[in-house]
């Protein structure tokens, strides 16, 4: 059975090597893994019938892919302060280096205060993530919470992948293929909240920025990401 052309729209440290894990056990056979600056989806031509993993691009990218006829996408988005966190602590300890670019950040982090280091990457790394958001909501696209689909896995991935997706997954069989790429089963044991800085999977609960961010960092957060938390429904004012 032909399945639509799925595009699993999302940015970085947004649960998306976790949502892959579930797509790839449901349709190993139909996955587009992702590429460096997203050269999958824009510089190569679209496979009908087939998963893009991890698609980290803006609306107004998007808009310039020619798109088979069938096609389905749904958008994962985290809380950028949470992003920050979990991206400070990927770059200095866990996240293979990719690209040139990588080993400076990762240099940068582990000479510097944690002060500095989550600054520098709202300068050098968030504003992307930051785009994707205010890309697509401006545009009016529906999207889920990383943080809820943490809370509730089974209901939101049958949410996203059968009711938004139409895919054709037995009930049963998600329940299954999520159950086993819980954060317990992928962190080896550890239960969410159990810290561990030098995993991929590291602590697997939101809202840890409020244990890194000092009263500096938040004023500097404010300065160039408060709209993007009104704008996704994280904050309505700027008193957090």
């Amino acid at each position: 059975m032909n399945i639509p052309t799925l595009f699993h729209i999302t940015h970085w440290k947004a649960g998306s090597q976790w949502v892959a894990k579930v797509l790839k056990e449901l349709f190993p056979d139909e996955i587009i893994p992702p590429r460096i600056a997203a050269a999958q989806v824009l510089q190569m031509p679209i496979q009908e019938h087939k998963i893009y993993l991890c698609v980290y691009i803006a609306k107004g990218q998007w808009d310039r892919i020619q798109l088979p006829k069938e096609t389905r996408r749904f958008l994962i988005i985290r809380d950028l302060r949470d992003t920050l966190v979990s991206a400070y602590f990927s770059m200095r300890y866990s996240h293979p280096i990719m690209i040139n670019q990588m080993e400076e950040w990762r240099n940068f982090l582990r000479t510097n205060s944690l002060r500095d280091g989550m600054v520098y990457l709202m300068e050098n790394w968030l504003p992307d993530s930051a785009n994707i958001q205010r890309s697509w909501l401006k545009a009016g696209e529906k999207f889920f919470r990383f943080e809820d689909i943490l809370k509730s896995d089974i209901f939101y991935f049958e949410k996203i992948l059968i009711d938004h997706c139409q895919l054709p997954i037995e009930k049963a069989m998600l329940r299954d293929v999520v159950q086993r790429n819980r954060f317990i089963t992928l962190s080896k044991g550890r239960n969410p909240g159990a810290e561990d800085r030098l995993s991929h999977y590291r602590k697997g609960l939101p809202g840890d920025w409020q244990n890194y961010f000092s009263e500096e960092t938040k004023k500097e957060f404010k300065k160039r990401f408060n709209d993007v938390l009104n704008l996704t429904g994280y904050v309505d004012n700027d008193t957090w």
